[in-house]
């Protein structure tokens, strides 16, 4: 896969939708991003299966495309074997603070 496939795969993620200019007819792709992609790129991609169209939107008003299964696996980082480990505490960052009653106490359901 190239590199502007995988670029494009990566926005497309993002969210995007198919547009169609109204004067000229031209199709592509707007993502979240902003940025745009040819409509021979998003054929490519469909033809690969790694995107879908919602085509029960009109095109005029912008068909939904989003990735298929394959294209998620086709992404960079998504073949992890392992679960993702619970993130460690940063530096400088400050502890939770522990829940406690109005009194200081830790004691639950105690009363005055």
């Amino acid at each position: 896969m190239t590199a502007p496939d995988i670029a494009a795969l990566l926005a497309i993620a993002q969210g995007a939708k198919l547009h169609e200019h109204l004067l000229t007819q031209r199709l592509s792709v707007v993502t979240a991003s902003g940025t745009r992609l040819p409509h021979s790129q998003l054929q490519r991609l469909e033809n690969a299966g790694l995107v879908q169209r919602d085509t029960s939107h009109p095109v005029h008003a912008g068909q939904p495309v989003t990735l298929t299964d394959a294209g998620r696996t086709a992404l960079p980082g998504s073949r992890r074997t392992n679960p993702p480990a619970a993130p460690s505490r940063r530096a400088g960052t400050w502890p939770v603070p522990q829940m406690t009653d109005v009194g200081g106490s830790r004691a639950a359901g105690r009363r005055p």
